[in-house]
């Protein structure tokens, strides 16, 4: 992919997010139950505090769910989009940050995204719902490279990777992008015509390569399948930083 294309796509999602933030987290309440299998290889326990790095943090549904696991949360919570965020609903007792940043932006401009984020070395650094949204592997690779930096060492980073294209209900609703690469396609919203994002559907090839591309740095620690009508749309890959 061209970057003239990864900058439209990218503006394009942005744009989508901001037109749609009501509509879109009153679908995003409740929380994924490949979550509670990430706690358990996680190796989180309720009582424990766990300082936590969520970079496209949506409406901070990730830190509801974990204070609900018991967990003293302190998080650093990064996303674009502040018509999404609801930080209002942040329960008492965890600590969140907020940051507002145009990842994908930050990523095609080389500012270096590992510096842009404004976060301490945390326990668990997560990305969730985002990643398919990155134009091109490389741009993921460095958004997993800069979780691995912002845990600290024996600290896991979780990322979620969709595979709509497993659904056949999704796939016949998707549109291939023109100039994109094979996986690349935008996506409507409801009942809407006048919006769409970019969105890419992994294979298992580029899970492999987004693991390989942190070793030496960090090992997998665990890779599953969960999410979804069918439990398999998303793919989780954890690692934890050596």
């Amino acid at each position: 992919m061209d970057e003239k294309t990864a900058r439209c796509l990218s503006d394009l999602t942005t744009d989508f997010y901001r037109h749609v933030s009501t509509s879109f987290s009153a679908t995003r309440q409740t929380s994924w139950p490949g979550w509670l299998r990430l706690v358990g290889e996680a190796g989180l326990v309720a009582g424990e505090e766990v300082d936590v790095l969520d970079l496209a943090c949506g409406n901070a549904r990730f830190e509801r769910f974990l204070a609900g696991q018991g967990l003293v949360v302190s998080s650093w919570a990064v996303d674009g989009c502040d018509e999404l965020a609801d930080l209002a609903s942040v329960p008492d007792g965890c600590h969140l940050s907020y940051q507002r940043m145009d990842i994908t932006r930050t990523l095609l401009d080389g500012r270096g995204l590992s510096a842009a984020i404004d976060a301490p070395p945390c326990d668990l650094a997560v990305s969730f719902g985002f990643l398919h949204h990155v134009p091109g592997q490389d741009l993921r690779a460095l958004v997993l490279d800069a979780l691995v930096d912002h845990v600290r060492p024996g600290g896991v980073v979780a990322v979620s990777l969709w595979q709509f294209a497993r659904d056949d209900r999704l796939l016949a609703k998707a549109m291939p992008v023109e100039g994109g690469d094979e996986g690349d396609y935008l996506l409507g919203w409801q009942d809407r015509t006048d919006v769409r994002r970019y969105c890419h559907s992994f294979s298992e090839d580029e899970v492999d390569e987004l693991a390989a591309s942190c070793r030496g740095r960090a090992s997998e620690v665990a890779r599953f399948s969960a999410d979804g009508r069918t439990a398999d749309l998303n793919r989780y890959l954890l690692l934890r930083r050596r």
